[in-house]
Formats: structure tokens, C-alpha cells, sequence
């Protein structure tokens, strides 16, 4: 993220506070009001489904419906004989907790839109209104959910990215990735908190108001209002824009790939690492405690000397002890522990004591090879 323009477009924001949410003028501070009022309207369980349904539609404003009417037209349906029941268990559905999960919550999104247009075929075949899409879904469960959800205006959202220089690609409709556009949103939203000065001025727009707000404590409805004031209110006065060709998305996404593989590899390698410092724990817990020694070949031998890396043993028939280096010793199989708990320990940590020499070193490496890709992971 380029966070020289994203803090440009904050400053501009917060110099045009007062003006953005003026009360006789845009007042952009609706967002809030709207957000609370669909969270007091709506209830699944209402007995009158469709009345309900009506009054959410109108505590949301001029923010799901445009021109097409994608909400007034689940009102309308909603108003049909039947459809009420079949309206709200779309909505039970898209609203069933996923915890988190994204690609649950794509597949509701996309079933949800299935409905909705089985619903217009079957009512207004020929009609040119009343068509949801992915961002009338996306809205819907962000007026419900704010605090875990985004809501979307493309063109807004994209000229955004392309200033903040974010490459990825969340495509639209039918190919759009919610989990690409909630990551470049919670990227969003990690720099408005290191902004003092933006938060300050967030939180003033609670006071003095008889009416309530919802208290957007995880700054989502402040992400979208940047996002959709940044292009209507020129906050991008000063902010030097590059030129996104689909050939740097092309590389940034291959660099990311290579990131996140080379990530993968790294977190092998630290794995193997402690499990090693494990195992070399436990071993030396087992030879201090005086456990018999037994030598695949010169058979048991009496330890004489152990200073925590190398092992002095003394063996029957033999002048001179022999020295032993604790983990290839153990890791290659030539040393053998009599305590009953060896075996187990051996298939545990066999492995990595064996390859105990080179695994500090793949760790270095696997960290170096990563540098060069570490900001792609951001």
C-alpha cells in the first residue's frame, strides 16, 4: 500500500470534514444514522415480513437502491402472495453466521443472488429494473453486520486502490472476490488507525447529535465513507496516481505467489527448527538421567563425559572412550537409549536429529529467499 497517498487523501479528508458533513449540506454523517435505523427496523422474525421489509429498505436511503432498485424490488415481490416467506429465507440464509469464513460467505452471497433472480423471472421477466447484483448482497449484509462486513461502490473502491497501489484484483459481479476486496479494505482500515488525527475527527462527528449512530467501533463505515468521499469530494488533490497496467498486476500477483510459497517454506523450516530444540531438550534430559547407552555395534557402554553437544562413552573391550556428537548419533541411528520411552522419542524426533547440521542453515536461507518477496505478504 502506498501509504504517502493514502495519508494525503486523510489530510484532505479531515480538512474537509466540516464542509462533507455540513447538515443543511451533503452531510455525509447520514451513513451512521442509516446503519443504526435498518439495525432497529429489521427483524427476520417479524410477523409482517413484508411491511418490515419496506421500512429497512427506506432506513437505508439513496445507499442500495439506484437506478435499478435491486431492495425496493424484494419489497415489491415481498408484497406478493407467498413470496414474503420465500424473501425471508433468502435473507436467514444470507445471514446465517459463517465465522469468517469468506468462502461460505461467497457461496451465500451467490445463492442469495440466484434467488433473487429466479424471483424477477418469475415476476418481471421482461423488466429492466429490480436486478441485484454482487454490491446490493454485499449491502445487505452490511447493514446488518457492519462491523464484519464491507460495503461496496466499484468504481469508488477502484480508484482508491489504484492511489493506495494496491495490485490485487477483485474483479466485478459474477468474478468478484470478496476475499480480495475485504483484504484491501482491512489493509484500509490498518492505516486509518495509525492516524491520530483522522480518529480524532471521526469521533467527533458523534456529539451533538438527539438522534443515534451506530458506533462503528471497527471503523468500517468510516472505510467506506473515505472510499466513496475520496472521488466525490476531490480528495485526491496532490496524490500522484500511477497508471496500473494489467502487466503490473500480472507481476504483482506472480510475486505474491512466489511470497507465499517461499512463506510456506520458511515455516517448514521453523517448524523443523523447534522441533529439533525439542528433541535435543528431551535427549539431554534422558542421558543426564543416567539412562544405559547402547552403541549399534560396540554394544553398551558407560557415558564418562556429556557437556550438552557431545558425548564421551566408555565401551567394553576398548583402550580409548569414543566421542560422539549427540544429535547425528542419535538422528543417524548409531546411538541407542535403553529407557522405554526411546522408541517413541526416535519416531518423533528421528528425523530432524538427523538432519540437525543443516537445518539452522535452510532456515537462513529459506529467511533470505523471502526478503526480497516480505512486502507482497502485507
Amino acid at each position: 500500500m502506498n501509504t504517502k497517498n493514502l495519508n494525503l487523501i486523510f489530510e484532505n479528508y479531515i480538512s474537509r470534514f466540516e464542509r462533507i458533513n455540513e447538515p443543511d449540506g451533503a452531510n455525509e454523517n447520514y451513513k451512521w444514522f442509516a446503519v443504526h435505523n435498518f439495525q432497529e427496523v429489521f427483524d427476520i422474525d417479524a410477523p409482517d415480513f413484508a411491511s418490515m421489509l419496506k421500512k429497512a429498505c427506506r432506513a437505508t436511503e439513496n445507499m442500495i437502491d439506484n437506478y435499478m432498485q435491486p431492495f425496493s424490488g424484494l419489497v415489491v415481490m415481498a408484497e406478493k402472495d407467498g413470496e414474503a416467506e420465500t424473501i425471508r429465507e433468502m435473507f436467514r440464509q444470507l445471514y446465517t453466521d459463517d465465522g469468517g469464513d469468506l468462502t461460505a460467505r461467497q457461496q451465500k452471497i451467490t445463492a442469495f443472488l440466484a434467488s433473487c433472480d429466479e424471483l424477477l423471472a418469475k415476476h418481471y421477466p421482461s423488466s429492466h429494473l429490480y436486478k441485484n447484483d454482487q454490491r446490493s448482497a454485499m449491502a445487505y449484509l452490511w447493514f446488518y453486520d457492519p462491523d464484519n462486513n464491507y460495503m461496496c461502490k466499484t468504481t469508488e473502491a477502484q480508484y482508491l486502490a489504484n492511489a493506495a497501489e494496491f495490485y490485487e484484483e477483485w474483479g466485478t459481479y459474477a468474478t468478484f472476490r470478496l476475499d480480495v476486496y475485504y483484504r484491501f479494505c482491512d489493509a484500509l482500515i490498518d492505516e486509518i488507525r495509525k492516524c491520530p488525527a483522522l480518529l480524532a475527527i471521526h469521533q467527533s462527528r458523534f456529539e451533538g447529535h438527539k438522534a443515534e449512530m451506530h458506533p462503528d467501533t471497527q471503523l468500517h463505515i468510516l472505510a467506506f465513507d473515505i472510499i466513496y468521499c475520496a472521488r466525490t469530494y476531490g480528495l485526491y488533490t496532490g496524490v500522484e496516481i500511477k497508471d496500473i497496467s494489467s502487466e503490473d498486476r500480472r507481476l504483482y500477483q506472480q510475486r505474491k505467489d512466489k511470497a507465499i510459497e517461499l512463506a510456506g517454506q520458511l515455516a517448514v523450516a521453523e517448524e523443523n527448527m523447534m522441533l529439533l530444540q525439542d528433541g535435543i531438550s528431551e535427549a539431554e534430559t534422558m542421558v543426564r538421567s543416567g539412562a544405559a547407552i547402547r552403541h549399534k555395534s560396540f554394544g553398551v557402554g558407560s557415558l564418562e563425559e556429556f557437556d550438552g553437544h557431545y558425548l564421551v562413552i566408555r565401551f567394553p573391550g576398548f583402550d580409548v572412550p569414543k566421542k560422539f556428537e549427540l544429535t547425528s548419533a542419535l538422528g543417524n541411528g548409531f546411538l541407542i537409549l535403553d529407557t522405554p520411552s526411546f522408541s517413541t522419542f526416535f519416531e518423533k524426533y528421528g528425523t530432524v536429529l538427523k538432519q540437525a547440521m543443516r537445518i539452522p542453515q535452510q532456515v537462513k536461507s529459506a529467511e533470505a529467499a523471502l526478503k526480497p518477496y516480505a512486502t507482497f505478504l502485507d
